[in-house]
């Protein structure tokens, strides 16, 4: 990193590979910084290499780890870390960026609990002795952000940062997952103030539930506006990242200047978490990056132990082959020092990265196969705020039944897709309630023109049924009405789970008759409606499935509910789909960038199967063979295997204007770059 693009906000934009570090420093800690030297630090730091680091200040206690005049120093601060990890990166010349905990500070609330967010809308008296506070009534751990938290307490603390280490950047954590509604009396007074309505909702479907809920959002942004506007103000140079921000679990238009989008992914099961919010932080126009815990466990969070290379490979690869940049989060010894072997895993996962970055960094999506993530959808099901509550299923589920079957997939909110809608190939509506009549006519307006989609849900199809020439029988099918549902696949049969719809139509291609039986024992009967038809409208054509497919499919990845899909999607018969016959746990992401396109292949497999008891991946044993076809307007000049540098079979078909290519085995990560 050069001493230009560290005088920048934009220092983020070139970053491919960085580590993160946090103590969530409390008050029953004695030896902070007591084992940490600047030459340990550049010795352990040196063998991974990374673009930038992140490293603890504050955690979700609220305890400071350095000496602060502002803020709550641990009573264990033994030596100035800052000071000391400051020292480290300027000799390394790399960005050292803050751990930080924003709405979650559980110190701050304690001594000064008129801060604090409320719980219950009985509770109105800001004048409580700490004391006295109920858990029932006043969160000890987080803040409203309506109140004097943000400015002059946060704020102040990252400017003394600012002023006292000339840090580059804050990373903060316990920001929108951990925001939920705020009952206090300023909350309520505003809203009554703003929409003229005295009796405040407590719950869904109460009168007024959802503009109190856009209310509580809009007062979460502004409170991340306002700590932004004052580091930037007292440093323009320095960067501000709320975790999760603007993500899947975000899905709204950016309008708070945060200089990039970042998050976390769980510590287990990570790659299924990573393979959506890639897609969805992608497709936001942003500099972003995600972070793998280098550690997980058999469940809880307790009895840590180290993840595999191998493991923090496939979810570095995931991450890569959309472009992002890839963290590792370790945690030091109390003592502040770092953790020797914890460091030679990362520099061998920091190589697998380096051999990637030339043909990952700085690549753009190209337009196949698009999921509407729908904000009103979204909020419309997830756990206020921003917590996800089963709201993200649907689109998670399509974008697992896609991906499963080898299409290249992008995940895109409405205020983007509709941008952009016209250059995908197909567009996938999976179980999205709450569309606008506006969003809807535009989807139409998409076929119409000639593009391919695909509505979900007993329900959700209704609103098209008119382009699709359907008449709805006005039966809803399913479990708990009595009856099992199936579908054919090939010789045998799938459940279809959830609720599906009967209809009439005419003049339309059926896929699969839906069939229903008491059990699975008695005969399946044809239940005389398609599972799913395909229709042409204007220039285009519509698909309608009438039954939630793809949120059953988040829960249950049947094997015939994903060939299901394949078979939909054969049959719309989209001109310029690639297409790739692979294991289904590889998923495909292509990309371009100058004069190369980049088909990127994951591999998601394990050495054995996992379980609940069973978390560990050990390793990735490669799979194949793969075989491609993709549309390209004339022959390439080179087509090879990265990072190997492998020569593969292929061919150009200049009659069909189609590359087909065929690799025989596929690792954690390859790459076929193709050279125009």
């Amino acid at each position: 990193m050069n001493n230009k693009n560290m005088n920048s906000r934009k220092w983020h934009d070139n970053v491919f590979f960085g580590l993160h570090f946090d103590l969530h420093a409390g008050e029953n800690d004695y030896e902070l910084g007591s084992g940490l030297t600047v030459e340990h630090l550049v010795e352990e730091l040196s063998k991974v290499r990374p673009d930038f680091v992140q490293c603890d200040c504050k955690g979700h206690p609220g305890y400071a780890s350095y000496p602060t005049t502002v803020g709550v120093a641990s009573p264990g601060v033994v030596k100035d870390s800052l000071r000391i990890w400051r020292d480290a990166t300027r000799k390394l010349g790399i960005p050292l960026v803050m751990h930080f905990s924003g709405i979650w500070d559980t110190v701050a609330v304690k001594n000064h609990p008129e801060w604090a967010r409320r719980n219950s809308p009985a509770d109105g008296n800001s004048s409580i002795h700490p004391d006295e506070i109920d858990d029932k009534i006043i969160d000890k751990n987080m803040v409203c952000p309506l109140s004097d938290y943000t400015l002059d307490y946060m704020a102040q603390q990252m400017i003394e940062i600012i002023d006292k280490y000339d840090v580059d950047g804050f990373w903060v954590d316990g920001e929108n997952w951990a925001a939920t509604p705020c009952y206090c009396e300023v909350c309520k007074t505003l809203f009554s103030n703003r929409t003229g309505k005295t009796a405040i909702p407590k719950g869904k479907g109460e009168e007024g539930w959802e503009e109190w809920i856009e209310f509580q959002r809009q007062n979460f942004e502004e409170h991340v506006r306002r700590y932004t506007a004052e580091v930037h103000r007292r440093k323009p140079e320095c960067t501000i990242c709320s975790n999760w921000m603007y993500t899947v679990r975000q899905p709204d238009v950016i309008s708070v200047p945060v200089d990039y989008l970042s998050g976390d992914f769980d510590w287990i099961w990570s790659v299924e978490r990573a393979i959506a919010e890639a897609r969805m932080m992608d497709g936001r126009n942003m500099s972003w990056d995600l972070m793998a815990w280098g550690f997980t466990s058999y469940g809880p969070m307790k009895s840590w132990t180290f993840k595999t290379a191998s493991a923090l490979c496939q979810e570095a690869a995931v991450v890569m082959s959309c472009s992002g940049a890839f963290m590792i989060y370790d945690t030091p010894n109390r003592t502040g020092d770092l953790v020797g072997w914890h460091m030679d895993l990362m520099a061998e996962v920091a190589r697998f990265c380096r051999a990637r970055q030339e043909y990952c960094q700085n690549t753009k999506s190209v337009p196949q196969v698009v999921i509407l993530h729908d904000k009103n959808h979204f909020y419309d099901n997830s756990t206020p705020l921003y917590n996800f509550g089963g709201a993200q299923k649907q689109v998670e589920g399509a974008l697992h039944a896609i991906l499963d079957n080898n299409y290249h997939t992008d995940i895109l909110c409405d205020s983007d897709l509709f941008k952009n809608i016209d250059s995908y190939k197909l567009c996938v509506v999976a179980e999205q309630n709450n569309l606008s009549k506006e969003k809807i006519e535009k989807l139409k307006d998409y076929v119409k023109n000639g593009g391919n989609l695909i509505v979900s849900g007993a329900e959700h199809t209704k609103k098209f049924d008119d382009i699709a020439g359907v008449k709805d029988l006005g039966t809803v099918v399913g479990e708990d009405k009595g009856q099992s549902l199936y579908i054919r696949d090939g010789k045998t049969l799938f459940t279809a789970l959830g609720y599906w719809r009967l209809v009439k139509i005419d003049d339309a291609i059926e896929v699969e008759p839906l069939m229903f039986s008491r059990n699975l024992g008695e005969r399946q009967k044809n239940s005389g409606s398609p599972a799913a038809i395909i229709k042409e409208y204007g220039k285009g054509k519509i698909a309608l499935i009438f039954g939630p497919v793809f949120g059953t499919y988040f829960d249950s990845h049947y094997p015939g509910a994903r060939r299901f899909i394949r078979e939909i999607i054969d049959k719309l018969g989209i001109n310029g789909l690639a297409k790739v016959e692979a294991p289904v746990c590889v998923n495909i992401t292509i990309r371009e960038k100058e004069n190369r396109i980049m088909i990127n292949f994951v591999n998601l497999g394990t050495g054995k199967a996992l379980s609940p008891r069973n978390t560990i991946i050990e390793d990735v044993p490669p799979v194949g063979p793969t075989k491609v076809s993709i549309p390209l307007y004339k022959e390439p000049s080179a087509v090879f295997l990265a990072p190997s540098g492998m020569p593969v079979e292929w061919e150009y078909e200049g009659n069909t204007g189609l590359l087909k290519a065929k690799i025989d085995l596929i690792g954690i990560h390859d790459i076929l770059v193709v050279e125009k």
